[in-house]
């Protein structure tokens, strides 16, 4: 079941994000590196208002779904007043902070930033929901429209000269669409109707936790380009971005993928048949995350320099593979912590140790950016991200075990290896066989990808040996 589901997600999340890597393409080459840069600040803003104020959420409804399977119509009334109570109040608040904001550039970017912080909360609660009742194709529309949308408008508005504005009207503009399309239906006809006092305690028990957690974990990926920002400028930002864009959410697309399809089946396993249920689900879950972290990051770095120049514009691509290897590691080990280790603390129900371990590598994150921002510039930065990262795992790996009974990481860890160094050598050969950037890329990327899908049947990686046989057999 976890194969076949985190097959339908590739389709789900897998071709918008090939949309959203040609985007990345599209503004590299059509927005100045200030632009870019702007752009990306309005985004990482954003990202943090989205995860302190509707994040928890999100949490409460991929986790407790199931738990309400039995009357959802009561339980997502409860959660869509939630949202219209946080809502309504922090739109005010913006708007007045946009207007009053004396840098008339900035001015607009707040007061669309409002509108994106509204459009993109909403489409990311529907988000949870296709994917808390296991409807991978209704998430894959949403995901399909919204990238879609967002590199036709944006790519236009880019094109006829609205500068930094155009990515973020464009985004705008594909929440509102697919929301139209593909969510009206599933949130009409409820009764908003706040949730019972103890309800809403356990609520806010689980999700506060997990969002104080989730925004700490913005500031070990988020509040280096702030720092940038003040100690370079708006265009070191975007060539910071543009690199860092490109590698960990490659990597981080892959492994959402598969946590997506993988998490409900934990949670549902967890609830059905208990934690001995929820470990069996949890070591082909670890397995798979773990083979596609490490795998993925070694097939990234042999790849290295073809994907750059293929996807980045020319004014960004030296700074890109300056930070591509590191940012490689942060996100392979970005990856493990939060789809593997922090589920300790999420069907434990003890997310406030988050907390801790997020605060730990937050402030790792921004002693490390102090220090070497100005004698590095942003190479040091994504050296205060890697270590970060690697704090917050290994806190968390540290404290999560004695929360919620894990699987052993050995048996995940060796697969992983042995994987990786098939994925990442081929990937290497084959793209050095080829004097062509294009050839270069595709050699080495069936190369990487059919030497790792081989190991992966001799090592077994989450039964896919044993599936294949029986299919093969019948």
């Amino acid at each position: 079941m976890l194969l076949r589901h985190t097959l339908y997600y590739f389709t789900a999340r897998g071709l918008p994000g090939l949309v959203n890597f040609a985007a990345l393409a599209v503004f590299t080459r059509l927005l100045a590196p200030e632009e870019f840069g702007r752009y990306a600040l309005v985004v990482v803003g954003v990202g943090l208002a989205n995860v302190i104020l509707f994040q928890w959420l999100r949490l409460v409804l991929g986790r407790f779904y199931q738990v309400n399977r039995h009357s959802p119509d009561q339980f997502l009334g409860g959660i869509l007043a939630l949202f219209f109570c946080v809502a309504v109040p922090i739109t005010g608040a913006g708007l007045v902070l946009a207007l009053l904001w004396p840098d008339p550039i900035w001015r607009q970017l707040l007061l669309l930033a409002v509108m994106l912080l509204l459009t993109q909360a909403w489409f990311e609660l529907s988000l949870s929901l296709a994917q808390a009742s296991v409807k991978p194709g209704w998430y894959g529309r949403l995901s399909g429209t919204k990238a879609l949308v967002s590199i036709l408008v944006g790519g236009a508005l880019a094109w006829i000269g609205w500068g930094s504005s155009a990515p973020i009207v464009g985004l705008i503009l594909a929440h509102v669409v697919a929301l139209l399309l593909f969510a009206v239906n599933a949130w009409r006809g409820l009764s908003l109707r706040l949730p019972a006092r103890d309800v809403l305690y356990s609520q806010l028990r689980y999700g506060l936790p997990l969002t104080i957690t989730f925004a700490l974990s913005w500031v070990v990926s988020g509040s280096d380009r702030l720092i940038i920002a003040w100690i370079m400028d708006e265009q070191a930002v975007g060539e910071y971005a543009a690199g860092y864009d490109l590698v960990f959410q490659t990597l981080m697309l892959v492994l959402t993928i598969i946590n997506t399809a993988a998490y409900p089946l934990a949670v549902n396993a967890l609830e059905r048949g208990g934690e001995s249920a929820a470990m069996g689900q949890l070591k082909q879950n670890g397995q798979l995350i773990f083979v596609a972290a490490v795998a993925g990051c070694l097939g990234l770095i042999a790849l290295g320099p073809q994907v750059v120049e293929i996807v980045i514009g020319e004014e960004f691509r030296s700074a890109a593979m300056m930070i591509f290897p590191w940012v490689a590691l942060a996100g392979a080990i970005a990856g493990i912590k939060a789809f593997h280790f922090d589920l300790a603390f999420q069907l434990g129900v003890a997310s406030h140790w988050l907390v801790l371990t997020g605060g730990i590598a937050a402030v790792v994150n921004v002693g490390l950016n102090l220090l070497l921002i100005p004698s590095f510039g942003i190479l040091g930065a994504a050296w205060a991200t890697l270590a970060a990262f690697v704090t917050a795992l290994v806190t968390g790996a540290v404290i999560g075990c004695r929360i919620f009974s894990m699987p052993s990481v050995t048996p995940m860890l060796w697969r992983a290896v042995v994987v990786g160094a098939f994925a990442g050598g081929f990937a290497w050969a084959g793209a050095n066989a080829f004097d062509g950037v294009w050839s270069g890329a595709v050699g080495g990327l069936m190369a990487g990808t059919f030497a790792g899908g081989f190991a992966c049947w001799l090592v077994d990686v989450a039964g896919v040996r044993v599936m294949l046989s029986k299919r093969f057999r019948s």
